[in-house]
């Protein structure tokens, strides 16, 4: 991606980041606490809707990321990263299952045009452990894509699973803190932001900011290990 692009999605992310800013001061909207209230209310519901939709999303190749912002929102932090991280696992192992053994010549011929697929079998490990964690602690490749592309690898079911829970389990709660923190600050801004929200305002900006050095690290680490 050129550096222009970049700074174009910047910019359209601070933009709708105004937007829902004036939006929610504009809007009655009840209090965070109001929403966990009420979606607690409805029962079992509510988080076997969100597993229903967050799963079918995962298989359809349409990103989860604003669905794992806002379950921070409806479920808080602690429940909301538990539920994101099981529909995300589910839905990441259903997409590998469908891979290998429902529609494996269609997803080839349809992943092989991706510039970034040859890239990834090239990259595939002997640990597929180890190999699976890396690549969903290093956003290398496309999450949705990745679900199917692990599926026409020699890798283990077992591996896979446990390498994408360990491995996305950082990234979710990152993500749904933050959602919970921004998204209930944005709710609550009318009668000015309690202790409470400010302190998760800050610890989601360490963590988002930890998330993005995370990467890096790795792949530094990786580079010194085959150079050594």
């Amino acid at each position: 991606m050129t550096g222009s692009r970049k700074y174009l999605r910047l910019l359209i992310g601070v933009a709708v980041l105004v937007a829902l800013v004036f939006a929610f001061r504009s809007l009655e909207l009840p209090s965070c606490a109001s929403i966990n209230t009420w979606i607690a209310g409805l029962g079992l519901i509510a988080p076997i809707a969100f597993f229903l939709i967050y799963v079918t999303a995962t298989i359809a190749f349409i990103p989860g990321l604003i669905v794992t912002v806002l379950a921070g929102v409806a479920f808080g932090p602690w429940w909301g990263t538990a539920l994101v991280s099981i529909s995300s696992v589910t839905g990441a192992t259903l997409a590998f299952l469908i891979s290998r053994y429902v529609a494996r010549e269609s997803v080839e011929g349809f992943l092989s045009k991706q510039a970034w697929f040859g890239k990834f079998r090239s990259g595939l490990e002997d640990s597929g452990f180890n190999f699976v964690l890396f690549v969903r602690l290093v956003p290398l490749f496309p999450f949705n894509g990745l679900n199917y592309a692990c599926g026409l690898v020699p890798l283990k079911l077992r591996d896979y699973v446990l390498g994408s829970f360990l491995g996305m389990l950082p990234g979710t709660f990152a993500y749904v803190y933050a959602g919970n923190a921004v998204g209930c600050a944005l709710i609550d801004s009318k009668a000015g932001l309690p202790p409470e929200v400010q302190f998760r305002l800050f610890v989601a900006i360490g963590l988002l900011a930890t998330l993005s050095v995370v990467p890096v690290a790795i792949k530094k680490f990786k580079k010194k290990k085959v150079a050594s």
